[in-house]
């Protein structure tokens, strides 16, 4: 039986392309023809893939979400412990190759709100993306997960209003913060070669939250 075209490796690779595409350029302008032909595909092979130009923009904006959220449990699963895992989570979020993925979420976080085409939804999943895992990261302190998913996306919206003008001069302003706010959580922290899995640390699993 012929694979379906939404499983297909070729759909997942022009998801792919796409989603780096939109990244790079403004989502709510998108256009299939230069789309297609920056991917090499044809918008009619992108319409009969995804069923509209709506439908491939809400699934450019899921995938993007996807892979936020893999960055959150690949960070849970490679610390040694919660506030090493929140210390790396932001290494890797305001890492300057993922600057213009950060750009392409608040562009869909502020479409959502009152949005009846692709944007419609994707504020309210995104949030129940992450909830999940903060509420792990953060169950052991007094600070509630909503509170420091807020101080987490109001720090990388700082990072990336600070571009193209002037890039990079305000990040030690804003990467002190974010751990100033992890010191408020979890206490001072300790010594940078004991942070993180592999440094010499046994990895505490079992006194994890949510750690089978």
């Amino acid at each position: 039986m012929p694979e379906p075209a939404e499983a297909s490796p070729r759909r997942r690779e022009l998801l792919a392309a796409a989603l780096a595409y939109a990244a790079e350029h403004n989502l709510s302008d998108l256009s299939l023809r230069p789309l297609a032909a920056a991917i090499g595909s044809s918008p009619r092979v992108l319409l009969y893939l995804f069923g509209s130009k709506d439908g491939l923009m809400r699934e450019v904006l899921a995938a993007g979400r996807e892979e936020q959220l893999a960055l959150v449990e690949r960070a849970y699963a490679e610390a040694a412990d919660p506030r090493a895992a929140l210390e790396l989570l932001w290494e890797w979020c305001t890492a300057p190759h993922r600057r213009s993925t950060l750009r392409l979420f608040f562009e869909g976080y502020v479409r959502s709100p009152g949005d009846d085409g692709p944007w419609h939804g994707f504020a309210t999943a995104s949030l129940d993306d992450w909830l999940p895992p903060f509420e792990r990261l953060f169950a052991d302190t007094d600070i509630p997960a909503t509170l420091a998913l807020a101080v987490l996306r109001g720090l990388l919206l700082d990072v990336i209003a600070q571009e193209p003008a002037g890039a990079g001069a305000s990040q030690p302003r804003i990467d002190a913060a974010w751990h100033r706010f992890l010191d408020g959580a979890f206490g001072t922290a300790p010594a940078a070669g004991d942070r993180r899995t592999g440094s010499g640390r046994p990895r505490p699993d079992a006194a994890r939250p949510g750690t089978a």
